[in-house]
């Protein structure tokens, strides 16, 4: 299936490695490949991982440049040590990324100066030259992700937080109807997609904290927090309500208020909907009744069975 997301990606990611060839041609980069290479590791699809790559690759090389000259400086150029060294520094900057992934960065770059820089005349231009053509290239991808059609992880976020407030809305009428036909058994796994999806949305949200908001803070406005909260519990009785239906056995029974059930649910949904939308007005008036009838039921022998708002 075709999708214009990746496509754009695609078309970014070429465009970076074009303006980063041309820029290294200019100014005759002896090692100007790297320089592209870095901007193609860089490029993602979304700002906040394009940036997230950029510090990752950014520090890396600091931390294998230096590693790297270290290394030549201290063993005999001679291939037998020069494995042996390749050996414990890629293995040691490997086992490192277990606690940060820059260190993935750290042992390419690493590789890169003592493979290439063994018999430099001076080790120390040599790493800095290799510094600055991996430092073209992530500043070449980051001005074409954030300038060039920017695809944001928060206008994402916004988009996922409501329609996962429809389906909420939506899962919350099927139970409801299940509820009131005489307590129906419904799939245990009819809410377990939601409740997962839900639960992404506080990863998503950290990298939008920890990269995006430094650049589109104006986009960072709405209170994603408050409303990821929200869905998470409506999530979570949207589970109780499943676990509650599957937990009577026999015929079950009629129910006297099966249309206010029903209308209950409806409006839940629909204010929910409306206040992950940030639309407030169009919340129905009849609300505070319904949530009167929602306590009603809470006090009920179903108790488990609640609605998202």
């Amino acid at each position: 299936m075709f999708s214009s997301t990746h496509a754009m990606h695609a078309f970014k990611t070429a465009f970076a490695a074009l303006l980063t060839f041309t820029i290294t041609s200019l100014l005759n980069l002896e090692f100007g490949y790297w320089a592209v290479i870095s901007s193609v590791i860089v490029m993602q699809v979304y700002v906040a991982d394009s940036i997230e790559m950029c510090l990752y690759r950014f520090s890396g090389t600091l931390i294998g440049a230096m590693l790297g000259v270290i290394v030549i400086f201290v063993i005999s150029k001679t291939e037998f040590f020069i494995g042996i060294a390749l050996f414990v520094t890629v293995g040691l900057c490997s086992f490192l990324t277990h606690y940060k992934s820059r260190y993935k960065m750290a042992a390419i770059t690493l590789v890169i100066v003592i493979m290439t820089g063994t018999h430099a005349r001076n080790i120390f231009v040599f790493g800095l030259s290799r510094v600055f053509e991996i430092c073209m290239g992530i500043l070449c991808a980051f001005a074409v992700s954030v300038l060039i059609f920017p695809k944001r992880r928060v206008d994402v976020l916004k988009d996922r937080l409501e329609e996962q407030a429809k389906v909420c809305s939506e899962k919350c009428s099927i139970l409801a109807n299940a509820f009131v036909s005489r307590q129906q058994n419904v799939e245990e796994t009819l809410v377990e997609d939601l409740v997962k999806n839900v639960w992404e949305n506080h990863e998503i949200l950290e990298k939008i904290r920890q990269h995006e908001s430094l650049i589109y803070h104006k986009k960072f406005n709405e209170n994603f927090s408050t409303k990821i909260s929200i869905l998470n519990r409506s999530a979570e009785h949207l589970r109780n309500m499943v676990r509650a239906l599957n937990s009577l056995d026999g015929d079950g029974y009629e129910i006297v208020m099966s249309k206010e059930i029903e209308n209950l649910a409806q409006e839940s949904g629909k204010a929910l909907v409306n206040l992950i939308k940030n639309d407030s007005a169009s919340i129905s008036n009849n609300l505070e009744k319904m949530v009167t009838l929602q306590r009603y039921l809470h006090n009920s022998s179903f108790h488990n069975f609640s609605f998202p708002v």
